[in-house]
């Protein structure tokens, strides 16, 4: 019998292991999720800090901001285009007043009754190459000769 009582005192000491064991995995678990969740926080909070940032300070921001500013500033214009580009495709308009989606067609918005201003079409604007006048030949520094007597299209090449 003191075989089994030995052997039963080891099962239960291991199992007194395994089962503190199981515990301290449990709780180092339980750490870490709380470390996630914190730094979640914390990089949500940093998110905010440089838009508040960003927003307050658009043009008088502290050396070394500017890069990250502009990159903002692209980004969020780049998905103002492509959201445009998305409601054209789908033919339709957010309103203004709450920010539903409505049918370019619409007169009103079907959620908040709000009405749809109608968009008026934008022409394109038409860029055009200054070519110099008489007046403005002479006030301007001559240029080499080569230059000037190369076609057009050779100087597109070259600009590429």
């Amino acid at each position: 019998m003191a075989i089994w009582d030995n052997i039963t005192k080891k099962a239960s000491v291991l199992t007194g292991k395994a089962v503190q064991q199981a515990r301290d995995l449990s709780e180092v678990a339980k750490l870490y999720g709380q470390i996630a969740e914190a730094e979640k926080t914390a990089n949500d909070s940093y998110n905010q800090l440089g838009r508040l940032y960003a927003a307050a300070h658009p043009e008088d921001y502290e050396e070394g901001f500017g890069g990250l500013i502009a990159a903002a500033a692209k980004a969020e214009e780049r998905i103002q285009n492509l959201r445009k580009q998305i409601q054209d495709v789908k033919g339709i308009t957010v309103c203004e007043k709450c920010g539903a989606e409505v049918s370019k067609d619409d007169a009103f918005c079907s959620a908040c009754g709000a009405e749809i201003p109608k968009a008026v079409p934008v022409e394109a604007e038409i860029v055009t190459e200054d070519v110099p006048t008489a007046e403005t030949a002479e006030a301007a520094p001559a240029e080499a000769p080569a230059a000037e007597s190369a076609p057009c299209e050779a100087r597109e090449e070259t600009a590429e």
